[in-house]
């Protein structure tokens, strides 16, 4: 159990502090709401990238998973459930996003797919937030 604790600990600061870089840098790089530009591209590149990060994470779950169900066997996805690697990616998705449409794992894998899912909802706000800031700046009468 203190080995999956680890692992899930690893994976969920680094997804973290991922998003954290990832939103310094689209806040870095956006333009000076002073400056003419274009909110339509703004936004629709800004949502872009967080989706491919979003994307990226619940890569870095899915092999998390699959690393700790192959590897070190720490459980399993489920008896009707293959155990290839886009197995593990739907696994990941579904519960990264908390929509919980996959198979009940065994084992520790079950404390991962938890931590998996707090971790997914925290920072799927947490962009829906940033999002919505950047919408927000577009919407203010004083910004061309």
């Amino acid at each position: 159990m203190l080995f999956s604790i680890l692992i899930t600990l690893f994976l969920m600061l680094t997804v973290i502090t991922f998003r954290y870089w990832v939103i310094s840098q689209l806040i870095r790089l956006l333009p000076d709401e002073k400056e003419p530009h274009s909110h339509f591209c703004r936004s629709l590149s800004v949502l872009i990238l967080l989706v491919s990060a979003h994307i990226a994470e619940i890569i870095w779950f899915a092999g998390g998973f699959y690393l700790s169900s192959r590897w070190l066997q720490l459980g399993e996805l489920g008896e009707s459930v293959g155990n290839e690697f886009m197995d593990f990616f739907y696994h990941s998705a579904v519960t990264y996003s908390s929509l919980g449409l996959s198979e009940m794992p065994t084992g520790h894998l079950r404390f991962m797919t938890a931590m998996e899912s707090l971790t997914g909802i925290i920072i799927l706000t947490w962009s829906a937030t940033f999002f919505y800031s950047v919408m927000d700046r577009s919407r203010r009468p004083d910004c061309p």
